[in-house]
């Protein structure tokens, strides 16, 4: 689906524009540091949507829990170098949808309903003490919606309906975790001009609204010219340190 190619070029992205990413960075550090303090236990930490780690506060998490794992459909060869640095953290490859099988076995059959599943993986895990859903929520329907396209099998009614059910169900399985669970995620793509007018919002969750809010900040993505040479294309975040 081209999960491979995506880390890599979010990873030249922050190679390119990475010091514009610092406050956002530092925000999602003081969100994590936050839900870490809430913790009555220090067994097992883990965070979905680890990526590149760059917003991770990855040593005071490994001082604080007895394991820590990064879970990611695919790891940049690059955290592999910082992850050895800590022997109680392990990068681990998982969907955390428990969706993507699914439907890449459907997109090329028409008339075939979008199979999206509940996760089920962790809840049972009477060890795990702090989750973080890290600036993964509006991604989650990204490279399925954008692989299903190339196929033309499903209208755009099907796609949406499929991206919905996945943020709602993260966010119910983030719910139903044992221990403390923090939030972060982007809710809002804003675009603006070179003399920094707001010329276009686009909603991220498709008319679906979080059920809790918290407190919130912008997150310089793409300033011009990464994406185009007349717009910069910021991220509206919100953080939710105490998600439960």
């Amino acid at each position: 689906m081209g999960y491979l190619a995506e880390v890599g070029g979010i990873r030249r992205r922050f190679q390119r524009v990475g010091h514009e990413w610092q406050h956002h960075i530092e925000r999602c550090h003081d969100v994590i540091t936050e839900g870490v303090g809430r913790c009555q236990q220090f067994r097992k930490a883990v965070i979905f949507g680890a990526g590149l780690i760059h917003d991770v506060p990855l040593k005071m998490l490994a001082q604080k829990f007895q394991q820590v794992l990064l879970v990611d459909v695919v790891h940049p060869l690059s955290s592999r170098w910082v992850v050895r640095q800590f022997p109680n953290v392990r990068r681990v490859n998982h969907d955390v949808t428990n969706s993507l099988k699914g439907i890449y076995r459907v997109a090329t059959r028409p008339n075939q309903i979008i199979p999206v599943d509940q996760p089920q993986w962790l809840l049972d895990d009477k060890e795990l003490d702090y989750t973080v859903s890290l600036n993964l929520l509006s991604q989650l329907p990204c490279m399925p919606m954008d692989y299903l396209r190339k196929w033309h099998c499903h209208t755009k009614a099907e796609l949406e309906e499929m991206a919905k059910q996945l943020i709602k169900d993260h966010l119910e399985y983030l719910s139903a975790l044992p221990g403390c669970v923090s939030l972060i995620t982007d809710y809002e793509r804003t675009k603006y001009n070179l003399l920094n007018q707001v010329v276009e919002k686009r909603d991220l969750f498709f008319g679906l609204k979080l059920p809790r809010f918290g407190p919130t900040w912008e997150w310089r993505l793409a300033p011009c010219p990464e994406a185009d040479r007349k717009h910069h294309y910021f991220r509206q975040v919100v953080g939710i340190a105490d998600w439960k």
